[in-house]
């Protein structure tokens, strides 16, 4: 059965044929004289198939991808996709043109089309959070180890409801990572998972997390800040109940997820740990990125010529408190006026209303200097308990 579009063209020839005006026809069939001459000049009779659709597509592409580079391409996917920590996208497969030697790879755009020609499929992209008009005093990240996020998940659970917690440490200027298992998501694994991670990746100068490990009811600081504040590392706490102001740890936390976790069976606790430290390996040698123009985070170190400070795995908290450093508190100011942190409900004014903050502790002055959009608010005393 032919069509609707092709019964109309039919229509309107043998409407016309027999008599009647391109504007009658036009007028009939809702369409316009234009349309209907154009069918006319169409007509023929000897050709059964006039009325059909023609393609509007060129007879010839001009850049048409070589039939061996199509197939270059769909086997560099193939060899990827049997990896399951690899990477399988566009910017991925370049990567391995270029390794292969080809010298006009082609773009990102075109291997995409040759993929969906071939019916590959694509993996999910991660919907991007559309930011609110507030300002957030994001820490800066330019350099290396400037700022590192970290996050823990779980609790997760092997087979035979083996229960764990991975902390994973991200630098936000390379995207290299580290990740290391923890009993359980008290301060002191934390803590030693921090020196660990601290040992592979460097030491920070602003360290990114959650407030899980800030007290609410007292003012004694947790080792992992008591860590930071030893080694001249500054604590930033992301506001309450806003995990998305961690965007590449908890992207990060993802790809552990999808391309590690579930990818294998794990006997037991040791046998997982025996598995994260090459993981972590090939993330950071192979795993490509386009905040850094599709490199690995193991090629932004070399190209840089970065040499990350190190920490001793035999390194040992100091068993007093520091006495100097600061710490960072990122907070939104709700409809109450309250500034929380730890134990401390300090009221400020109401221009301040559903607008980001920062609380900047000074351990050696015991002081707290509430900041917003870099200008100052006010400073109370805030004694630490010991």
């Amino acid at each position: 059965m032919k069509d609707p579009e092709e019964r109309l063209r039919r229509s309107a020839v043998r409407r016309a044929l027999a008599g009647a005006t391109a504007a009658e026809v036009a007028a009939e069939l809702h369409r316009s004289e234009r349309w209907v001459f154009k069918w006319l000049a169409r007509y023929d009779p000897r050709d059964e198939a006039w009325a059909s659709s023609e393609s509007r597509a060129p007879g010839t592409v001009a850049n048409k991808t070589a039939p061996e580079v199509e197939a270059l391409i769909l086997e560099v996917r193939e060899r990827l996709q049997a990896d399951p920590w690899s990477q399988v996208g566009a910017t991925a497969i370049a990567w391995e043109l270029r390794k292969l030697g080809m010298r006009a790879v082609p773009p990102s755009w075109t291997i995409e089309r040759v993929l969906q020609r071939a019916g590959v499929p694509r993996r999910p992209r991660r919907e991007r959070r559309t930011p609110k008009g507030t300002p957030y005093p994001a820490p800066p990240a330019l350099l290396p180890n400037a700022c590192q996020e970290g996050d823990l998940i779980g609790p997760r659970h092997l087979v035979g409801a083996i229960p764990f917690f991975v902390l994973n440490v991200v630098d936000l200027a390379r995207r290299a990572a580290g990740c290391e298992l923890q009993l359980s998501k008290a301060d002191a694994p934390t803590a030693n998972a921090v020196i660990h991670i601290w040992g592979r990746l460097g030491i920070p100068e602003r360290f990114k997390l959650d407030n899980w490990l800030v007290p609410s009811n007292n003012r004694r600081l947790p080792v992992v800040v008591r860590l930071c504040l030893a080694l001249g590392v500054t604590p930033v706490f992301i506001p309450f109940a806003e995990p998305w102001r961690n965007p590449v740890v908890e992207h990060f936390n993802d790809t552990f997820d999808k391309h590690f976790f579930r990818t294998e069976r794990f006997r037991d606790r040791a046998h997982l740990k025996a598995r994260m430290r090459p993981f972590e390996l090939f993330h950071n040698a192979h795993h490509r990125y386009s905040a850094l123009q599709g490199a690995t985070p193991d090629e932004i170190t070399r190209r840089l010529h970065f040499r990350p400070r190190l920490l001793d795995p035999a390194y040992r908290i100091p068993a007093r408190p520091p006495r100097r450093g600061k710490l960072e508190f990122i907070r939104l100011i709700r409809s109450d006026r309250l500034l929380r942190v730890m134990n401390a409900r300090i009221e400020l004014p109401e221009g301040l209303v559903y607008e980001y903050v920062t609380a900047v502790l000074d351990v050696g002055r015991e002081k707290l200097d509430v900041l917003h959009q870099g200008r100052h608010v006010k400073t109370l005393p805030f004694a630490l308990e010991s």
